[in-house]
């Protein structure tokens, strides 16, 4: 079990660290002459707050399933309220917008932490064997090491996920605790901000930026089986208006699953969906094929939608594993002409009764011999040449929009197939991007 450290007789700076965009203070300590060999490593730290109390302020509701996730007592949030915003972690506090990092010259992983009383404090992994790695303080709170993804357990069984985002840090994907709770933490496309937490009853956190940090926070919740939404604002500015209002109960809040294969959206993922989206929507048409819907859709549809690992174990597709989404916004709810490219040499003549599917068979397409191609939820179906593509309608066809948002769903084929049966569609698949590449 984890302790707090005891008071180091000599020095210890608290460097400067990154909360976001938010910059700490620095304090520096006299050092004794006398032992300094045995000054701990200067680490990133969190540092202590004037308003101690503050850390423990804020409560995450997991087993009152009808109140908001997080307990915010306050109607206005102080400015720099994320600082101390924290998940239990043993006998300390995880302060959730900081990151895992890595000390190269000691071999050992670092994560900051409060105290109880909300003095800063760092929990240091050594390496023990292989990729394992325990806390200096308890040996019972071990870190794992599988190159872009980190996990850490504490006595309890709670475990904590970080994954390397594009930038580089190590940041918390993931905690679930022993009895099954999980919080999923979602980021901007970048990774570079933490965009909200969602638990496993589809209660959401919302963090809202603006120029200067954080300025509202936002949580969905049910109760009663109705849905409430309510946010909180940080700082001085007037409380908004309708800061609290119902939606209708049916909504479907996702999330990044636990179980996911694919945590990062990187740099070639969004030049591929780029490219599909010219391909075959509008000018600001944006595409999901690479297992992740586009950002702009994270607080109301899940932004992983790719290749998952079950409860056995076994790997299994997710919905865009090998198939593509196109929305004609980044929002989800624009329009969007539809096109698919010239050199098919059949083509079904009319959309399916059920999905408004419609199928094109090329000899030749993007990368590939022999494809068939499958767009479905096709609206105002026609034929019409357009240079290097065919028009053939618009998005958001039967199937393909609600009041939330608008798309078409496209998937390739191996071979001549027509529309298959849905049982052997997951056979025939290829992956967009393999389809299209991006020009090196």
């Amino acid at each position: 079990m984890l302790r707090p450290l005891a008071l180091v007789p000599f020095a210890f700076r608290i460097c400067t660290v990154i909360a976001l965009v938010v910059k700490l203070t620095t304090a520096t300590a006299t050092i004794s002459t006398t032992a300094i060999d045995n000054v701990k490593p200067d680490y990133p730290a969190v540092a202590k707050s004037a308003t101690a109390p503050d850390v423990l302020a804020y409560q995450w509701n997991l087993a009152e399933k009808e109140m908001p996730l997080l307990g915010l007592q306050d109607e206005r949030l102080k400015v720099g309220f994320d600082q101390a915003l924290t998940y239990r972690f043993d006998q300390l506090r995880f302060p959730i917008f900081q990151a895992l990092t890595y000390d190269e010259e000691h071999g050992r992983f670092v994560l900051p932490a409060f105290t109880p009383d909300g003095a800063s404090h760092v929990v240091e992994f050594q390496p023990t064997e292989g990729k394992n790695y325990s806390a200096i303080e308890a040996a019972d709170v071990s870190l794992v090491d599988n190159d872009s993804t980190k996990t850490i357990r504490t006595s309890d069984g709670t475990r904590y996920l970080f994954v390397r985002y594009p930038d580089g840090e190590f940041r918390c994907a993931m905690i679930k605790e022993g009895s099954g709770a999980t919080l999923n933490f979602l980021y901007t496309a970048n990774g570079l901000m933490l965009h909200g937490v969602v638990d496993t009853t589809g209660r959401s956190v919302t963090f809202n930026y603006g120029r200067d940090g954080i300025k509202s926070v936002t949580q969905t919740w049910m109760a009663n089986l109705e849905g409430f939404t309510k946010t909180w604002p940080v700082g001085d500015a007037p409380a908004p208006s309708d800061s609290e209002i119902k939606f209708a109960h049916t909504l479907n809040l996702k999330t990044l699953p636990s179980n996911a294969i694919v945590r990062e959206y990187t740099a070639e993922m969004a030049a591929s969906d780029k490219l599909l989206a010219s391909i075959f929507g509008g000018p600001n048409a944006v595409a999901g094929g690479n297992g992740f819907e586009p950002a702009g859709l994270a607080a109301n549809y899940p932004l992983y939608r790719g290749d998952i690992y079950g409860d056995d174990g076994i790997q299994r597709r997710g919905h865009l594993s090998f198939a593509m989404h196109l929305y004609g916004s980044p929002d989800g709810t624009g329009d969007s002409p539809l096109y698919v490219p010239s050199g098919f040499i059949t083509h079904s003549p009319q959309p399916s009764p059920t999905d408004a599917a419609v199928t094109f068979y090329y000899p030749k397409l993007g990368n590939l011999n022999d494809v068939t191609l499958a767009v479905f939820h096709v609206n105002d179906f026609q034929i019409s040449e357009e240079g290097v593509r065919v028009r053939i309608g618009n998005l958001g066809g039967p199937g393909g929009s609600s009041q939330l948002y608008k798309h078409s769903h496209i998937e390739f084929y191996r071979g001549n197939t027509g529309l298959p049966p849905l049982a052997a569609r997951a056979a025939l698949r290829i992956d967009p991007a393999k389809v299209f590449s991006p020009a090196k």
